[in-house]
């Protein structure tokens, strides 16, 4: 662990100069790690926090010295960030796994056409039993109108862990200029918030970087999908879809 390294080089080595909060920063950042790939997002972007808390100490508090000895001596704030756009967007899957069960349910409970047909016509038929299904009806519509306010709200909280994914990852290439994968991060979080074309923009970057990048991440098939995927939402948009309407279809379409 890194608490067990730390131990040993300043108690062992004597190596009096390691840095306590950077030790600290780094154990966050490795259980940020640990939580992360164990599926819970939640726990490891607290877990990222802390880390980026104290390395944005650390460079607060560093001795004023050239650009390139504090960036030799400061703490990996672009990782950390990378790592946390990767939860936020685990945050996001998981909020769009519970936004189609949602939606599934409401579709389960809303009748359909022909039963609303049938209905009337009975009420048509037997005034008596009129009252009784009107009430039944409401009541419905009361249940479906509750169940669509939390797919909005659901669908709300979906938005917004990707717009924090999209904030880290885009820092992260602030702060890493020449790491390619950042850019493909940044890529694959602004397609997810259905910003494809400023995506593909992002994955030609990457490509400019490190070439190499291309085959690793299929990269010529992820800009064609958002090439794709833009052309279907401007016809839908030309059609009448609203931009509210529209996001919420595509996001719980399977």
């Amino acid at each position: 662990s890194v608490d067990k390294v730390y131990r040993i080089m300043t108690e062992h080595m004597k190596l009096g100069e390691i840095n306590p909060k950077a030790c600290e920063c780094m154990r966050h950042y490795f259980e940020g790690n640990q939580k992360l790939s164990e599926g819970e997002p939640s726990s490891a972007i607290t877990h990222y926090n802390q880390a980026l808390s104290l390395a944005e100490q650390q460079h607060q508090h560093s001795p004023s010295s050239s650009s390139s000895s504090q960036q030799q001596h400061s703490l990996p704030k672009g990782s950390i960030l990378m790592k946390r756009a990767r939860a936020y967007l685990q945050r996001a899957s998981n909020h769009r796994h519970t936004l189609r069960t949602l939606v599934t349910d409401l579709a389960d409970t809303v009748p359909s056409a022909s039963t609303m047909k049938i209905l009337y016509q009975t009420a048509s038929a037997h005034p008596p039993i009129s009252i009784p299904i009107f009430h039944r009806l409401a009541t419905d519509s009361k249940i479906a109108q509750s169940k669509f306010r939390q797919i909005r709200y659901r669908h709300d909280m979906y938005e917004f862990a990707l717009l924090h994914a999209v904030q880290d990852s885009l820092r992260s290439t602030q702060i890493s200029p020449d790491n390619a994968y950042a850019y493909v991060l940044a890529g694959e979080c602004l397609a997810e918030l259905r910003k494809l074309k400023e995506s593909n923009e992002y994955y030609r970057r990457a490509l400019e970087i490190d070439p190499d990048i291309m085959e690793l991440y299929e990269m010529e098939g992820l800009m064609e999908k958002n090439r794709v995927s833009e052309e279907f939402m401007e016809v839908a948009r030309a059609s009448g879809f609203s931009g509210d309407t529209l996001r919420l279809a595509l996001d719980v379409a399977v």
